[in-house]
C-alpha cells in the first residue's frame, strides 16, 4: 500500500515583512553632474533616491512551487506587485531571466520607502563616511504598525558599474584609499512587525560587512541569503527565554517579551534620561498624556524614532493614538502643519523655520535637552500632579544610567560575544527598572479612578473624580479626561482588564484597600453623597459623565458591488495607446505589467479591512476602490480613501474617519501648489457645497493622478444623477481603476499625459456641458443595463412586463412583479421590477433573434423567435422546457384572449395565423393572410387586425375578411409600408405609423376609407414602436437633439391629437416600448447603448 505523501508543516510567524535596497537609479549615476564630480568638482550631487531590488518572503523558487502542488500553498495577506523599472533597450539585448514581481506587504508604502531611507536626500561624496544606522514606524489604515531598520553606506562609484541586472564584467571593489572620487550612498531597509531595533540593527551591521567586499553584481543575491535567513527566525513566543543566533561576526538575540500583553523592548530605555533631566521627561510625558502636536529635533535621524520609542514605552500599558511619524523627511514637513494631535520627528537644521510657520507645537530638541513651544500663546500644558512628579524625581535619581561606572571593577573582556553579552544583561535590568518606575508614575496618577467607576452601567463619574482632586491638578486631570488615550484606559478599567496597570495597582495598594477590595458592599449612597446630590437640584442633570464604548463586535466587510472581474486581454496587434502625435503599438511586457496592476488594484479593492469605526460611517454596498498614501491635510494626517460614493480621510494612529465629500456634494476640483519653508507643494484642493471650508491635501507626487480620479469620479455621479443612470458611477471606476494601473505600470513623467486620456467623463462634461432636457429629466426615473458585464453592448429587441401575484407555489421574491428583457441572439434576462435590480441572470432561448413576448398565464411566458419557434419560459423555474414548432417562419407576434379556456393567437412573416389552447397547447385553428410580410396582430371585437407591410387587415377569427387599409391608398410614396398600430376603441381610432414618414396617422375605425389626420413629429427621423397608455400613445423611434441624432420618444395626447413631450430618451434609437400598469413606459435602445429606460407616467 502507497504511504501518504505527509503535508509539509506551516511555517512559524516570522519575523522579517520585506527587505529592500535602495539608492539612486541607474541612469542617475551616468548623469552629467557624476562625471563634474568624479573629474574633482568639490560640490556635492544630490539624486532623487528609489527602490532598487524588494525581497519578500517565502523565498520559493518556480521549481519549489511546482513540485509542492497545491496542498503547500502559504498563507498570505494581499501584496502588491513591486516591478524593477525597465531601462532604456539597449543595442545588445537582454539574454538572461526575465526579472519577476515582487509581492509588496500592503503595510509598506514603496512610494514613501526611499525618502524615510534617504530623510536627509542623497548626496555623492567625495570621501567615504561612515556607516549609519536609523529606524522607521510604519503605520498602516487599521492602525497596525511596522518597524523598520535602515542601514546606510558608501561605495565607490566606478564606471559601468551598477546594483541590478548586472553585467560580469565590471570592476572589482577597489580600497577607498586609492579611489579619488565618488561614493555613492545606499541603503538596505528591513521592515518586521516587531519592533527589534538592537537586534536589527546587529544583524544589518553583519551584512554590511559582507556588502562592502562583494562585488557590485553579487550585491542582490547577498541581501537575497541574508533576508532568507531572517524569515526563517521565528517570533520568540512570551516568557523567559529569548531567541539567539549566530550571524557572523556577531551573536544576535531577540529578546521575548515578559507576558503576552507586554511590548517588546529591544532599545536602551534610560535614552531619554541621558537628554532630559527628569523634570523635562515629566513635561514631555504631561504632553503625551494631554495629546498635543509634539515634534522631536536632533541632528542624528536614530535619536528621533529611539527617543520617542522609549517616551512611549514609559506609557504602557496607555498607548498613543494619534498620528505617529518619527522621521519626517525634508519633503515631508509640511506634515507638521496638520491641525490634530501627533508625535513627529525633524532634523534639527530645521528647527528655526518650522517654529517660525507652525503654531501650537511642542517643539522637543533632544540634541540640547530643551523643551519650548512655538509662537502661540493658547499652548497650556499642566505640570503633573506635585506628589507623583517628586516621587518619579526621586526614584530616577536612584538609578545607575551609565554602564561605564557598573564596569569599573571588572577586567577587559576579550571576547566580543562575551562583552556585548554582559552590557545586554545591565540593560535589560536597567530597562526593568525603568519601566517599572513610569508604571509607578502612572499608577499614582490614576489610581483613584477606580473609585469612580460603576462597573454595573459601564460609566465613570469625572465630575465626582475630579471634586476629589487638589484644585493644582484640576487642569491637568481635566485634560487628560478627554483624551482618546484616557478613554481607552477607561475602557480597560470597566472590563476589569488585568493588565500591567491593574497589577501594579493590586501589588502596591495599602492592606486597608486591598481588604476593602476583597469584601463586596451594596451599592448604596454615603450621607455626604446623599448630602451633595441634595444640595442642588440641577445637579443630575449636569453631571458630567464619561461612558466607556461598548465591547466593539466584528463587523463583515460588505458584499462589493458588481463590477468587471476582469480586464479583458487584447491581441497584441490590436493593442495600441495614444501618444503624442501619433498612434504606437504596446509592447507585450508593458501590457503585462499594465494587467497585472489592474487585477492586482481590484483584488486589494475586495479585500481592503477597515476598522469597525469606520465602517460605520459607510453604506452596506460601499467599498474602498483606492486608497492614497500617508498625506497630511488640513483635517489631520492619513490616508485619502475613495469609494464609489464619497472621498474620506482616514485618520492615523487611532484610525478614524473623516468625511471628505461625497461626489455629488463637490463643486470645484483643483490641483495647485501650497508654499511652505522653501518647497512648492502640490496640493488638491476639493470644494463642496455643504462645506465652507475647502479641503485640502498635500498629495505630492500622487496629486496628478488624484486630480484626474475625483474629477473623473465627480464627472460620472453628475452624469449618472442627470441621466438616472447608475452604470455612469460603475463606468467611471473603471477609468479611474485604468488610470491608477497605467501610473502604475509606466513609472515615468508620461504617465500622467497617458492617464489622462481615460478621463472620457471628465472631458464629455466640459466639451458638452450641454445638461439633459428639463422634461427629459422630470420624465426618467432610472435606468438599468442588462447589458452589465458583456463586452459589448447588446439591443433590447423586445421588453414585457409582468404583474406580481401571489401564489402558493411561488417564493416571496417570485412573487415580485418582473421586467422580461430580450436580447439578441436568444438572450433573456429578468429584473425584479419592484428594485429594478437582477432577478435572474441570462439565459437563452434558442439562438436567433427574438421578435416578441406575451404572458400567456400566470406561470407561462410565450417568446417568439426569428428561427419560427415559440419558446415557453416557466415563471418559476426560470427555464424553457417547451417549444411550439408550428410555425415555418419568424414569429413575429402574439395576441391574448382572456376568458376559460384561455387562447393565443400567434403571427409569422410569411402570414400564417395560428390559435392556441393554452392548457393543451395544440393549434385550435388556422389562417392564412395573402402576400406575407406579417409584423403584429391585436384582437378586438372578435376579429384579429393584422399588419402586413402593405396594409392593415381586418379578420374574423374564423378566417373571414372584414376590411382592409391600404397604405398605397393613403400615401404618394410608393415604398411606404405600415411599421405598426394602436387600436383606441373608446374612441373609435386606428392610429399607425409608416416607415419613412416623420408623423403618425389617425383613422376612424367608422370608416377607414376616410383620408387620415397626421400627427407632426418634430425632427423625427424614424418611427419604430409605438404603444397606448391611459389617453396617450407613446411613440419611439429616432430624432434629431442637440445636432445629433439620437432615441428619441414622443408623447402624445390621443383626445387633442398634439405632441405633449419629446424625451431624449437614449443614444441609439428607441426599439421597444412597454407600459407597466399604466404607472411607467419603459423603452429599450438599439446595440449603440444598450439600456433600459423606466419613465414616469402622469
Amino acid at each position: 500500500m502507497a504511504e501518504a505523501t505527509p503535508h509539509p508543516l506551516a511555517l512559524p510567524s516570522g519575523l522579517l515583512e520585506l527587505c529592500a535596497l535602495l539608492g539612486p537609479s541607474r541612469d542617475s549615476l551616468r548623469g552629467p553632474e557624476l562625471v563634474a564630480q568624479k573629474k574633482g568638482a568639490s560640490s556635492l550631487s544630490a539624486l532623487d533616491p528609489e527602490v532598487l531590488s524588494v525581497f519578500v518572503p517565502p523565498f520559493v523558487s518556480k521549481e519549489d512551487t511546482q513540485l509542492a502542488g497545491t496542498n503547500c500553498a502559504l498563507s498570505k495577506t494581499r501584496r502588491r506587485s513591486f516591478r524593477k523599472k525597465r531601462e532604456k533597450p539597449k543595442t545588445e539585448p537582454w539574454k538572461g531571466p526575465p526579472p519577476e514581481d515582487v509581492s509588496v506587504p500592503n503595510g509598506v508604502d514603496l512610494l514613501a520607502l526611499p525618502q524615510l531611507c534617504f530623510p536627509g536626500g542623497v548626496c555623492v561624496a567625495s570621501e567615504p563616511k561612515e556607516d549609519s544606522v536609523h529606524f522607521l514606524v510604519l503605520t498602516d489604515v487599521c492602525g497596525n504598525r511596522t518597524y523598520g531598520v535602515v542601514a546606510q553606506y558608501y561605495r565607490p562609484l566606478h564606471d559601468e558599474s551598477c546594483f541590478y541586472n548586472g553585467k560580469m564584467h565590471w570592476e572589482p571593489f577597489r580600497p577607498p584609499g586609492g579611489a579619488a572620487g565618488c561614493f555613492v550612498p545606499f541603503a538596505v531597509c528591513v521592515v518586521s512587525r516587531f519592533p527589534y531595533y538592537n537586534a536589527l540593527k546587529d544583524c544589518l551591521s553583519c551584512l554590511l560587512t559582507h556588502l562592502k567586499l562583494c562585488k557590485d553584481f553579487e550585491v542582490d543575491n547577498h541581501i537575497k541569503d541574508f533576508a532568507a535567513k531572517l524569515s526563517l527566525i521565528p517570533s520568540p513566543p512570551p516568557g523567559p527565554l529569548h531567541l539567539v543566533f549566530n550571524m557572523k561576526p556577531l551573536q544576535i538575540v531577540f529578546p521575548s517579551r515578559a507576558d503576552p500583553e507586554s511590548p517588546v523592548v529591544d532599545l536602551d530605555l534610560h535614552l531619554p534620561l541621558l537628554c532630559f533631566r527628569p523634570e523635562q521627561v515629566l513635561q514631555i510625558l504631561t504632553c503625551l498624556l494631554t495629546e498635543q502636536r509634539i515634534v522631536f529635533f536632533s541632528s542624528s535621524w536614530a535619536l528621533l524614532a529611539l527617543v520617542a520609542e522609549c517616551f512611549l514605552a514609559y506609557l504602557h500599558p496607555l498607548q498613543w493614538q494619534h498620528t505617529f511619524v518619527p522621521i519626517l523627511s525634508g519633503q515631508m514637513l509640511d506634515f507638521v502643519m496638520a491641525p490634530t494631535s501627533f508625535l513627529m520627528g525633524c532634523h534639527l537644521d530645521h528647527f528655526q523655520e518650522v517654529s517660525k510657520e507652525a503654531d501650537g507645537l511642542i517643539l522637543i530638541n533632544i540634541d540640547n535637552g530643551s523643551v519650548t513651544y512655538s509662537n502661540d500663546e493658547d499652548i497650556d500644558v499642566p505640570d503633573i500632579p506635585l506628589l507623583a512628579a517628586q516621587t518619579f524625581i526621586q526614584r530616577v535619581q536612584s538609578l545607575q544610567l551609565h554602564h561605564d561606572l557598573d564596569l569599573a571593577h571588572l577586567g577587559a573582556s576579550t571576547d566580543l560575544n562575551e562583552g556585548r553579552a554582559r552590557r545586554r544583561a545591565w540593560q535589560q535590568g536597567l530597562n526593568y527598572q525603568l519601566q517599572q518606575v513610569a508604571l509607578q508614575l502612572l499608577v499614582s496618577i490614576f489610581r483613584e479612578v477606580k473609585d469612580h467607576l460603576n462597573h454595573e452601567h459601564r460609566v465613570f463619574n469625572s465630575e465626582e473624580f475630579l471634586k476629589t482632586r487638589a484644585p493644582g491638578e484640576q487642569q491637568f486631570y481635566k485634560q487628560v479626561l478627554d483624551t482618546y488615550m484616557f478613554h481607552s484606559f477607561l475602557k480597560a478599567r470597566l472590563s476589569r482588564r488585568m493588565d500591567a496597570f491593574a497589577q501594579m495597582d493590586l501589588d502596591t495598594q495599602s492592606d486597608e484597600d486591598r481588604l476593602s477590595g476583597m469584601l463586596p458592599s451594596p451599592r448604596r449612597p454615603t450621607i455626604e453623597k446623599m448630602a451633595s446630590r441634595n444640595s442642588s437640584s440641577l445637579h443630575v442633570t449636569h453631571r458630567r459623565m464619561v461612558v466607556s464604548m461598548p465591547n466593539l463586535r466584528d463587523i463583515a466587510v460588505p458584499e462589493l458591488p458588481a463590477r468587471n472581474s476582469s480586464l479583458r486581454k487584447m491581441d497584441s496587434e490590436g493593442s495600441r495607446s495614444s501618444s503624442t502625435g501619433h498612434q504606437k503599438q504596446i509592447d507585450p511586457e508593458t501590457f503585462k505589467d499594465f494587467y497585472n496592476c489592474w487585477k492586482e488594484a481590484e483584488a486589494e479593492a475586495q479585500e481592503v479591512s477597515l476598522p469597525s469605526s469606520v465602517m460605520e460611517h459607510l453604506d452596506k454596498n460601499e467599498c474602498v476602490y483606492k486608497l492614497s498614501s500617508s498625506v497630511k491635510t488640513n483635517r489631520g494626517v492619513g490616508k485619502i480613501a475613495m469609494t464609489q460614493k464619497r472621498l474620506f480621510l482616514l485618520t492615523e494612529g487611532r484610525p478614524g474617519y473623516v468625511e471628505i465629500s461625497t461626489f455629488r456634494d463637490i463643486e470645484e476640483v483643483r490641483s495647485t501648489t501650497v508654499a511652505f519653508l522653501l518647497l512648492r507643494i502640490p496640493t488638491l484642493k476639493i470644494k463642496t457645497a455643504s462645506k465652507k471650508e475647502v479641503f485640502e491635501a498635500n498629495l505630492k507626487t500622487e496629486c496628478d493622478v488624484w486630480h484626474l480620479m475625483v474629477k473623473e469620479m465627480w464627472a460620472g455621479k453628475k452624469l449618472a444623477d442627470d441621466h438616472k443612470d447608475p452604470q455612469y458611477i460603475q463606468q467611471a471606476l473603471t477609468h479611474v481603476l485604468l488610470m491608477d494601473a497605467v501610473v502604475g505600470t509606466l513609472q515615468s513623467p508620461g504617465a500622467i499625459y497617458a492617464a489622462s486620456k481615460l478621463s472620457y467623463f471628465d472631458k464629455m462634461r466640459n466639451e458638452m456641458p450641454a445638461a439633459v432636457p428639463k422634461t427629459t429629466s422630470e420624465t426618467l426615473k432610472h435606468k438599468i443595463n442588462p447589458s452589465a458585464g458583456e463586452t459589448v453592448p447588446h439591443a433590447v429587441d423586445v421588453l414585457l412586463y409582468t404583474p406580481g401575484h401571489l401564489d402558493p407555489a411561488e417564493k416571496v421574491e417570485d412573487a415580485h412583479p418582473k421586467l422580461w428583457c430580450a436580447l439578441s441572439e436568444g438572450k433573456v434576462i429578468v429584473f425584479d421590477a419592484s428594485s429594478w435590480t437582477i432577478h435572474q441572470h441570462c439565459f437563452r432561448v434558442g439562438t436567433s433573434k427574438l421578435n416578441c413576448m406575451a404572458m400567456a398565464e400566470q406561470s407561462q411566458v410565450w417568446v417568439g423567435s426569428e428561427d419560427s419557434v415559440i419558446y415557453i419560459i416557466n415563471v418559476h423555474s426560470m427555464s424553457c422546457n417547451k417549444q411550439l414548432t408550428d410555425h415555418r417562419s419568424g414569429v413575429t407576434g402574439f395576441a391574448v384572449q382572456s376568458g376559460a379556456p384561455s387562447k393565443v393567437y400567434s403571427c409569422s412573416t410569411d402570414g400564417t395565423v395560428l390559435a392556441w389552447n393554452v392548457s393543451s397547447l395544440r393549434v385550435t385553428s388556422r389562417l392564412q393572410l395573402p402576400g406575407g410580410g406579417l409584423s403584429s396582430i391585436r384582437l378586438h371585437d372578435d376579429c384579429l387586425w393584422c399588419c402586413t407591410g402593405s396594409g392593415i387587415v381586418v379578420v374574423t377569427t374564423g378566417g373571414s375578411l372584414r376590411q382592409e387599409l391600404k397604405v398605397e391608398e393613403n400615401s404618394k410614396d410608393a415604398s411606404t409600408s405600415f411599421l405598426g398600430f394602436q387600436l383606441l376603441p373608446e374612441q373609435e381610432q386606428l392610429w399607425a405609423a409608416c416607415a419613412g414618414l416623420d408623423g403618425v396617422y389617425i383613422w376612424s375605425l367608422r370608416d377607414l376609407a376616410r383620408p387620415p389626420q397626421r400627427v407632426h413629429l418634430q425632427d423625427c427621423a424614424e418611427v419604430s414602436c409605438m404603444i397606448r397608455v391611459k389617453k396617450q400613445i407613446w411613440v419611439g423611434g429616432t430624432g434629431r437633439s442637440q445636432g445629433k441624432y439620437k432615441g428619441k420618444i414622443y408623447v402624445i395626447d390621443a383626445q387633442r391629437k398634439t405632441v405633449e413631450k419629446e424625451l431624449v430618451a437614449h443614444t441609439d434609437a428607441v426599439k421597444t416600448l412597454c407600459s407597466a400598469e399604466d404607472r411607467y413606459v419603459l423603452s429599450g435602445s438599439g446595440s449603440g447603448e444598450g439600456k433600459i429606460a423606466i419613465w414616469k407616467v402622469e
